[in-house]
């Protein structure tokens, strides 16, 4: 339909422009209507030749003459060029706004009947652009039978695994109570589901004493099928591959400078692991050395090796310091290894950035030196994702952490900085905190 619209404009060009140049001008419209596909492009090109078909109508077609005499010896010449008349322009508005009009109503989409709904088993239909396996994990949800096996499933890891057995009866009881009552048959998503039964968990341990902030039990949901076991154990060129990687991207330090008045800026979006990184690190630390005040940016931060986080606050105490961690038997040394050779850094003001986005080990960071008043936060409420208990596979796509064993006595008044995030000293936005941070170091100079 297209190409005979091109057509029939081109046959309303004066006969000597078909004849000299009608081969080459329906070639180009050709050439330019591959190239420019969709709807609006086509209307472009409609345009395009409506605009110069009126144009040709109202001045006449001549062929070209040559402009330049053929001389031996170089000469330039001044070529005049004349813009269109008035009623060009207006003749070709008008042509082209009757073309977008007559295009437009030609594409108007057709309503289609609604399609009977697909009944039985194994239909071998699928939701268009969905993937072929999202059914499935989303039938817990609105599947009454499979959801009470998967809420049976949470209420008996809680009764038997919970770190307090008799508490973890009665949230086990609670839960039960709720899908007796029919309050988890409005979750149609997996996601809708896990997030309901948490709030349930919270809810009912807050009302048998549980402190705010104490992890208990957290639910979870993937999309994607949860691995049956603990991942295969890394071989020495899986680590040589993994160290290569990190090495690559600076061990995740994404940000080294001094800034203005001597203020050293460190932005690491992650905590890479330890035996890779630790040089590169040292490394890092050893470049700021000489600031008179140091910030930390770790509002990207999501997380990774513990070990790291200690490394770096290592630097800024002057003597081994204590560092909770919520993790029973954690794998991370409780204390850091200052003082740190050569440095100097550890009694300069230091000042970290966060937000919504910090979590994990990062947290972890965040928390100590905040307890220790070492360092003062700027930005927003971390996220509060770290949990300390082990993770079970209930089914494909859920699972759940639960507090097994009690954690390690916390010696700091702000507690549950793992579930609830870390309020920071000066709150500001996050696009924001570097340039607080920076007025507040520049301010002690």
């Amino acid at each position: 339909m297209f190409e005979n619209v091109c057509a029939l404009l081109l046959r309303l060009y004066p006969a000597d422009f078909r004849r000299a140049y009608g081969r080459e001008a329906v070639q180009l419209m050709r050439d330019r209507a591959r190239h420019e596909q969709g709807v609006l492009r086509r209307i472009r090109l409609l345009m395009d030749l409506a605009i110069d078909l009126c144009a040709t109508s109202l001045h006449g077609w001549q062929p070209a003459q040559p402009l330049l005499a053929h001389v031996d010896a170089p000469r330039f010449e001044i070529i005049d060029v004349h813009g269109p008349r008035p009623e060009a322009l207006a003749a070709g508005m008008l042509a082209s706004i009757f073309m977008f009009a007559t295009f437009t109503l030609s594409f108007q989409p057709k309503v289609l009947p609604n399609a009977p709904p697909h009944l039985g088993k194994a239909s071998g239909s699928a939701k268009p652009g969905a993937d072929s396996n999202d059914s499935a994990p989303q039938a817990v949800a609105t599947d009454p039978e499979a959801r009470h096996i998967l809420i049976a499933a949470i209420a008996a890891n809680l009764k038997q695994l919970y770190v307090d057995r008799a508490i973890g009866q009665r949230l086990a009881d609670a839960l039960l109570a709720h899908d007796k009552n029919g309050d988890y048959e409005s979750s149609d998503t997996g996601a809708n589901l896990a997030a309901r039964i948490n709030a349930d968990i919270q809810t009912t341990g807050r009302a048998l004493g549980i402190p705010r902030g104490v992890f208990v039990a957290d639910v979870v949901y993937s999309a994607r099928m949860l691995p049956t076991g603990p991942p295969p154990a890394m071989t020495e060129e899986m680590r040589e591959r993994n160290r290569a990687t990190l090495l690559q991207q600076n061990c995740l330090f994404e940000t080294i400078e001094t800034l203005p008045h001597n203020v050293g800026y460190m932005k690491l979006n992650g905590f890479a692991e330890a035996t890779a990184c630790r040089e590169t690190t040292g490394r890092a630390m050893a470049s700021l050395n000489n600031a008179d005040a140091l910030i930390v940016d770790l509002r990207e931060n999501g997380g990774g090796f513990g070990d790291t986080a200690l490394q770096i606050a290592g630097y800024l105490f002057d003597r081994p310091t204590y560092m909770y961690d919520p993790r029973p038997n954690s794998p991370v040394p409780v204390r850091t290894g200052s003082p740190m050779s050569g440095n100097k850094l550890a009694d300069k003001p230091v000042y970290v950035l966060t937000s919504s986005s910090t979590q994990s080990a990062a947290e972890y960071f965040v928390y100590n030196v905040k307890m220790l008043k070492r360092a003062t936060v700027v930005g927003e409420t971390t996220a509060g994702h770290q949990h300390s208990g082990a993770f079970h596979r209930i089914d494909d796509h859920f699972g759940m952490g639960i507090q097994e064993e009690a954690p390690p006595d916390n010696p700091y008044p702000v507690k549950g900085w793992e579930v609830i995030g870390i309020e920071p000293d000066v709150r500001a936005p996050r696009r924001e905190a570097l340039d607080v941070a920076r007025k507040l170091a520049e301010s002690r100079h």
